[in-house]
């Protein structure tokens, strides 16, 4: 596949609008419509990444008295790196899910990994910011639980570039730092 960071920053805002699709239909009664989201979206990763998204099948929804129509992340920065393993991956830096505040008010908190397998691109693994027990700081990056892949999140290969696009918050004294790393 010919692709360059513009296809790659494509998917991940394909993924990102498609999440937020489908947190603002789990508040609804059309349960097919529901599931055939839920479908398209675990699509979009690799088996088993599924769970690590948060949000799942279901067989029936309760309409919600006061439902939200959910916005996509923030989509901060991505990373690109050549891995042993999957060759080419990106790293998408971005907000929490649903921010109520434009991007430079919101904070850093997931990592998509994306790379491209059987000629598609797929989010390959997760993670998020690792938060001290006691003070909630934030002490960096850990892999999330539901990630499958044998990917490690502390070596993800040689980096090679950083697109940035927005600039995060920094109240909590990570976010900023870590926009700002080529990494």
């Amino acid at each position: 596949m010919n692709y360059s960071v513009d296809n790659i920053k494509e998917f991940i805002l394909k993924f990102l609008d498609k999440e937020a699709e489908c947190w603002t239909k789990r508040q609804l009664t059309d349960l097919d419509d529901y599931n055939q989201s839920i479908k398209v979206l675990y699509a979009m990763a690799i088996d088993d990444l599924d769970e690590g998204f948060g949000i799942y099948y279901k067989k029936e929804l309760v309409l919600d008295e006061n439902p939200v129509t959910y916005k996509p992340r923030h989509l901060y920065k991505l990373s690109s790196y050549k891995n042993k393993i999957y060759g080419d991956i990106w790293v998408a830096y971005v907000s929490i899910i649903n921010p109520r505040s434009e991007s430079n008010k919101s904070l850093l908190v997931d990592g998509f990994i994306i790379s491209e397998i059987d000629d598609e691109f797929k989010i390959i693994g997760t993670m998020g910011v690792k938060l001290s027990r006691s003070t909630m700081a934030v002490m960096g990056w850990s892999g999330d639980v539901y990630n499958p892949s044998d990917l490690d999140i502390k070596k993800l290969g040689k980096f090679v570039a950083t697109e940035r696009y927005s600039e995060p918050d920094d109240r909590d004294d990570f976010s900023l730092k870590e926009y700002l790393k080529d990494k």
